[in-house]
C-alpha cells in the first residue's frame, strides 16, 4: 500500500463502475434550510440497489459473491475493490454503493466484529493512517441500526470533505449558531498528523461517556452514536433513531448531507419538517 493514492484509487473506482462492479452514478443536489441548519440531500437513484436497514437482502447479483470473513453480512464481489491492508487489523476497500467519488471502507479483518460496538483502539489507528494518507478525506463511522448502520460487520467509512454542515457545527459549538440536536466535539490542536491514537481513543472514551450519559445508557448496554472526524476534531453526535417514518440519516446525514435513492424521501423529509427529524433522529439541543 505504500505507493498506493488518490489517482490510482480512482483509477480502480473508474475501471469497477465501466464493469458494473461497483455501484455509482450521477445524483441530483437539492439544498435546503433546517431552522438555519444546512442540508443537501444527494437523490441518487442507484442508491435504489443498497440495502437500507440491517437485514435486508442483496440482489441476486452480489447474493452469489464471497462474503467478507466468517460471520460477516457484507459481501466482496470482486476482489480488486481491497486497495490494502491496515497495520494488519483493516482492510481499505472501496464501497460497494458509492455517493462519493471515491467512497472508502475500513473493515474489520475480525469479520465478527460488530457495529455495534465502540470504535477501539486499532480502529483509530486504522482511520488516523486514512486522514493521513489522503488529507482530502474524512472519516465516519455509524454505530447501530439506530446510529444509521445498514451493515453489521464493523467497518468505518472515508468520504471526500468537508461534511456539508461542519462549519456551522463548528460555530454552534463555539455559541454561534444553533444545531436542532446535540453533539460534542474536540479539536486536537497539535493536528490529528501529530496526535497519537492513544490520544484520540481517549478523548473518543470521554465523548462517548457524555453520549452515554445524555441517552441514559450503561456501559454494557449500546450506545448508538456517530462519529466524525475532519480538520484535526473528532465529533460525537448521541442517536435516539434510525428511521423516522419515511425518513432516515447516517453520520453524514447528521452532518448535513443525506443520501437518497428518490425524490420521494426528501418530500418525506419535509413533510415531517427537516430539523424536527434531524431532532428525532438525535437528541433535541
Amino acid at each position: 500500500m505504500g505507493d498506493l493514492d488518490e489517482s490510482k484509487i480512482n483509477d480502480v473506482f473508474d475501471q469497477l463502475v465501466s464493469e458494473d462492479i461497483l455501484v455509482y452514478g450521477p445524483h441530483e443536489s437539492i439544498v435546503r434550510d433546517a431552522e438555519g441548519y444546512p442540508i443537501e440531500f444527494r437523490v441518487c437513484e442507484h442508491l435504489t440497489k443498497k440495502p437500507h436497514t440491517v437485514g435486508a437482502k442483496l440482489s441476486s447479483a452480489f447474493d452469489k459473491s464471497r462474503k467478507w470473513g466468517p460471520g460477516s453480512d457484507m459481501y466482496c464481489p470482486d476482489e480488486r475493490l481491497i486497495l490494502g491492508q491496515l497495520n494488519g487489523t483493516h482492510d481499505l476497500a472501496l464501497n460497494l454503493f458509492c455517493v462519493d467519488k471515491p467512497q472508502l471502507l475500513l473493515l474489520t479483518l475480525d469479520s465478527y466484529q460488530r457495529q455495534e460496538q465502540p470504535l477501539a483502539h486499532d480502529d483509530f489507528k486504522a482511520a488516523m493512517e486514512v486522514l493521513r494518507r489522503f488529507p482530502s478525506m474524512y472519516i465516519m463511522y455509524n454505530c447501530s441500526e439506530t446510529g444509521g448502520c445498514s451493515r453489521t460487520h464493523k467497518h468505518l467509512q472515508g468520504l471526500r470533505g468537508p461534511p456539508f454542515a461542519f462549519d456551522y457545527m463548528i460555530r454552534a459549538s463555539e455559541g454561534k449558531a444553533k444545531v436542532p440536536f446535540q453533539f460534542f466535539t474536540h479539536h486536537f490542536s497539535q493536528g490529528f498528523f501529530h496526535s497519537s491514537d492513544a490520544d484520540v481513543l481517549k478523548v473518543y472514551t470521554k465523548l462517548l461517556d457524555q453520549a452515554r450519559e445524555l441517552l441514559g445508557v450503561d456501559e454494557a448496554s449500546v450506545c448508538p452514536h456517530n462519529v466524525i472526524m475532519w480538520e484535526n476534531r473528532i465529533i460525537v453526535i448521541p442517536r435516539r433513531a434510525g428511521f423516522i417514518e419515511g425518513a432516515s440519516a447516517n453520520a453524514g446525514g447528521m452532518m448535513g448531507c443525506v443520501w437518497v435513492p428518490e425524490r420521494k424521501n426528501v418530500d418525506e423529509w419535509e413533510r415531517l419538517g427537516y430539523a424536527n427529524v434531524l431532532r428525532d433522529l438525535g437528541v433535541p439541543s
